[in-house]
């Protein structure tokens, strides 16, 4: 998967001009580990009568999550997500993403996208990302896995009839489909005065764009394991999630991964003068889900026994901060807000066969 730059306001407050890294998770900046027995933290989000509700319980993992893969990494330096933070949170270790099993909910509909994009450079080139069944035949994955804004704001980009969808993927196997056709948010879009602009502008216009970051695809076929449920419009409702994905950091992303975090919204954080009303932040103690994991959906409540109130897919994982190579707001990953006056107009575009 393709890696995007583009100059962060809050890191540049900090530390100078500073850049986007799309398909990302940084380093932890909690001192909590979801998976450790003991603690009380918020963890699921249950859907009650009048929506989502937080409940605290014991962090352990849900069932079919397996054991932590590999052992705690040091991370030194870290940046806070804000100050306050980092003056009241002790530098740990952090832990890996922890391995799921393909055959198990939410994993069952999730799977590895892969693209074709060739350069004159690479003929073989290959853009990889998550993606997830949220309708029988229609995918839903991160608008910058079709098109590459930041590097290429102008095209040409791939084609994604070219690719392949591998559901349920694990270790060069799962059951492959056709791509029919895709489509991205309408919103994923440069000014068309983009490469006139300062800067700053550009920055600007990238964030804007970020904020609609998310795409869908139709399949030849039918999901044969159904359908991840999902949630529109829920602000409010959830403020905790798990990031689930094919990371290249961790085991080649051979195996899908789980990267559970806090959920707010950016702008509880600095972010310079700009307001993202639609930018989304899943920040938790994962700092080895990286490039790959894009696409993925963060799910509230994931349960391998399924049930009306688990395995809410709220957001999908779009980029992570980096300045000079190195993650500024480790652990944080961000995503576009998914409301139903963008979503379902996608929907029902691309199942109509992208029309």
């Amino acid at each position: 998967m393709r890696v995007f730059y583009v100059a962060v306001a809050c890191i540049a407050v900090l530390a100078g001009a500073g850049v986007i890294r799309a398909d990302g998770i940084g380093a932890a900046p909690i001192d909590i580990d979801p998976f450790a027995a003991g603690p009380v933290i918020p963890r699921n989000i249950v859907l009650g009568p009048s929506g989502y509700r937080q409940a605290s319980e014991p962090a352990e993992p849900a069932a079919g999550f397996g054991k932590p893969y590999g052992l705690p990494k040091p991370r030194e330096n870290t940046i806070r997500l804000a100050q306050s933070v980092a003056e009241t949170t002790p530098e740990v270790a952090s832990p890996e993403a922890t391995s799921g099993n393909p055959s198990l909910a939410p994993f069952k509909w999730a799977g590895l996208l892969v693209i074709p994009t060739p350069t004159q450079q690479d003929p073989h080139s290959i853009a990889m990302c998550t993606a997830e069944f949220i309708a029988p035949s229609v995918l839903l994955t991160a608008g910058h896995c079709l098109k590459d804004l930041p590097d290429n704001p102008t095209g040409p980009w791939p084609d994604p009839t070219k690719g392949t969808f591998w559901l349920q993927y694990q270790n060069d196997s799962g059951t492959t489909f056709e791509i029919v056709c895709a489509a991205t948010n309408p919103l994923w879009t440069l000014p068309s005065n983009y490469s006139s602009m300062t800067a700053a502008q550009q920055f600007a216009a990238q964030l804007v764009a970020f904020q609609h970051d998310y795409a869908m695809i139709l399949i030849q076929g039918t999901s044969p394991t159904g359908v991840m449920p999902y949630a529109l419009d829920w602000k409010g409702k959830a403020t905790y999630a798990y990031g689930i994905g094919y990371p290249n950091g961790i085991l080649d992303a051979a195996v899908i991964q789980a990267a559970p975090g806090y959920v707010f919204f950016a702008n509880d954080i600095p972010m310079g003068p700009w307001t993202l009303p639609n930018l989304v932040v899943h920040w938790g103690p994962v700092t080895d889900a990286t490039n790959g994991m894009s696409g993925g959906a963060w799910v509230v409540n994931p349960n391998a026994g399924e049930g009306a109130n688990n395995n809410i897919l709220i957001a999908v994982t779009s980029f992570a901060a980096v300045q000079r190579g190195s993650n500024p707001f480790p652990g944080g990953t961000f995503a576009a807000y998914l409301t139903a006056a963008e979503f379902n107009p996608l929907l029902t575009s691309v199942s109509n066969g992208c029309k």
